[in-house]
């Protein structure tokens, strides 16, 4: 783990976050503001822990303890629920090359050192075993009692049906390995209790348990095929069923051997002469009226269609747009000295204007360029302003600010 160099180093962190461990291994993952609430509100001390490798704080996601410590605790209360069948192969390759290294090297502290090695794996062999043997037969029952269908019930034993196969192999080589004169011949108290124990006790009873653990994968097995067996058998007989109501209650064999519709074919038209008397009566005369009716309206959409437009009411006449260039207007306005009405009045427009439209063009101007324009005001508010009259009319006395008179 991160900056974490002796085990006395190890211990020390493990105790100092114990809290924040326990809580994520019991809880799988929590967030920080929890895991803050269990720290009595240290935050630091959940940075410590992530700085020290104890914990896994990733944005955006819930803290989780760091996968060697949760390995290692797993592995060290046996509450891990893999099997683990290619730890025992291992095992087994590393004590055959301790084994043989052992008998060649003859500096004593070496094989002393090998000898250690050997217990170790002969250890770690009756472990993994016996908890494989133990994971293997709890998960055959749970998934047979959980699993949703029948098909993955099927799936699911027969693969822990394979690895109980592979774990008894295993068991069988480990069996023939300790057979080895090695065992015999070497004189330590403690490697003869480890054998003895491991041969008598945890190979012998894990065999039992696996061969046990078969017997009932194969009547587990036997059960699904005739659950399998027996729901097919209730679909077949409910399709059955629901022939046999069909044929009974229904007269579907008759329809199928007179009738030869097709049913998504083009539906056909006959056009035939109805009878006279037919039309005659109150059912007839509803009929002819209704076509009458139909007649009627499709007559009149025609009509409708083939209206002419009254020439009077197009206007022959095009109808044009004034439109006036007031930038234009207004550079001719600076370059001369008349007001601005006057200036309007005699502006050649290209074309002829009533004094309507010259006095709103007047207006226009006056509002558009209001900030360069001199309305005539006089200096004293109590003076009158300068004004142009017109028609009878009063007009503002409009000139360019910058005029010289």
């Amino acid at each position: 783990m991160a900056e974490i160099q002796t085990a006395e180093e190890l211990i020390r962190e493990l105790y100092r976050h114990r809290k924040v461990i326990q809580h994520l291994f019991k809880r799988k993952a929590a967030s920080f503001d929890e895991l803050t609430e269990i720290a009595d509100g240290k935050e630091k001390e959940i940075l410590q822990a992530k700085a020290r490798g104890m914990i896994s704080l990733q944005e955006g996601e819930p803290a989780r303890l760091d996968e060697r410590l949760l390995n290692f605790v797993e592995d060290f209360l046996e509450i891990n629920e893999d099997i683990r069948n290619f730890e025992v192969d291992e095992s087994i390759r590393i004590l055959k090359k301790n084994i043989y290294l052992y008998e060649m090297d003859e500096d004593a502290r070496e094989r002393e050192r090998y000898l250690h090695r050997i217990k170790r794996s002969l250890l770690s062999i009756g472990r993994v075993i016996r908890k494989n043997a133990a994971t293997l037969s709890n998960l055959v029952k749970q998934e047979y009692k959980t699993a949703s269908s029948i098909e993955l019930k099927r799936i699911k034993i027969e693969d822990h049906n394979e690895q109980a196969e592979k774990l008894l192999q295993l068991i069988t080589n480990a069996e023939e390995l300790l057979e080895n004169s090695f065992f015999r011949v070497v004189p330590d108290e403690s490697l003869r209790l480890i054998v003895n124990d491991l041969k008598g006790t945890h190979l012998t009873m894990a065999r039992h348990n696996l061969i046990a653990l078969r017997q009932e994968i194969v009547r587990f097995i036997n059960q699904i095929a005739e659950l399998d067996r027996q729901h097919k058998k209730i679909i077949q007989l409910k399709k059955l069923r629901d022939l046999y109501e069909l044929e009974v209650r229904t007269n579907i064999e008759e329809v199928f051997a007179h009738e030869n519709a097709l049913f998504f074919d083009t539906q056909l038209r006959f056009q035939t002469m109805l009878d006279l008397e037919y039309l005659r009566g109150d059912d007839g005369l509803d009929l002819i009226e209704r076509v009458a009716l139909r007649r009627q309206h499709k007559i009149r959409m025609q009509l409708q269609a083939e209206l002419d437009i009254d020439g009077d009411l197009l206007d022959p006449q095009q109808q044009k747009m004034l439109h006036v260039d007031f930038s234009k207007l207004k550079r001719a306005f600076f370059l001369q000295k008349e007001d601005l009405l006057t200036f309007v009045k005699s502006y050649d427009f290209g074309q002829e204007m009533n004094d309507e439209q010259l006095v709103k063009i007047y207006c226009q101007v006056a509002l558009i360029f209001e900030d360069e324009m001199d309305f005539g005001l006089a200096e004293n508010p109590f003076d009158e302003a300068k004004q142009v009259i017109s028609e009878g009319k009063q007009f503002a006395f409009i000139r360019p600010k910058n005029f010289k008179k």
